[in-house]
């Protein structure tokens, strides 16, 4: 007979993200009287798992202090993350009689809070959070100045990325839209307010170039 998951809804939730282009969520957790903001991420092919169980990269970020974030990941079974001591601290846990069972414990109120399908309306905090995560450089890199072409390669078009798309989609769903079709166009960031443009004046200043 087989075991039965713990995360019963996290197979129907990639099966959404699957269905939607997606390689990110996320959705609000509450542990010991406190919020907080959790990003979900799949692997992608190219990554190292920390073991062959590993399906999903987590990270939770305190709702009332953005900066505060632990990493983790998870199987179908529980949420690991690198240290007891580093969790422990995170949590505001009693380290005292503390061992791998305080994962377990973890796991199953986390397996409460994790949705059975992807939701694309989200609070601003999680756009933002959420956003700042798609891609794998600097992760203040919310702002939108502009949206470019790729180029080719052997005489193919550059394709978009999925992150590319996902942050997009995330940060400015109406410029996603009006572009999401030509995925030779990448959506560009800046991690300075300043750079940001308005949907209009990127769809301006993409008008104005004669590709």
């Amino acid at each position: 007979m087989t075991e039965k998951i713990r995360f019963e809804s996290l197979p129907k939730l990639f099966k959404s993200m699957k269905q939607k282009d997606w390689i990110i969520d996320s959705f609000l957790f509450r542990y010991k009287k406190e919020d907080y903001a959790v990003i979900l991420k799949t692997y992608n092919k190219k990554e190292r798992k920390p073991n062959n169980f590993a399906v999903a990269k987590l990270e939770f970020i305190k709702t009332s202090d953005a900066s505060n974030s632990i990493h983790a990941y998870c199987d179908f079974y529980e949420v690991s993350f690198d240290s007891v001591a580093e969790f422990a601290d995170f949590f505001n846990i009693e380290i005292k009689n503390a061992n791998r069972n305080l994962f377990l414990d973890f796991s199953k109120i986390f397996s409460k809070y994790i949705p059975d399908k992807k939701v694309d309306n989200k609070s601003e905090l999680l756009c933002k959070l959420q956003g700042s995560r798609c891609e794998g450089n600097d992760p203040d890199s919310i702002y939108c100045y502009d949206v470019r072409r790729n180029g080719e390669t052997d005489g193919l078009s550059n394709v978009r990325t999925i992150e590319n798309s996902n942050k997009a989609s995330t940060l400015r769903p109406f410029l996603y839209g009006k572009y999401k079709e030509d995925t030779n166009l990448s959506f560009f960031f800046s991690p300075n307010p300043e750079d940001e443009n308005s949907d209009e004046e990127i769809i301006s200043r993409v008008a104005s170039r004669s590709y």
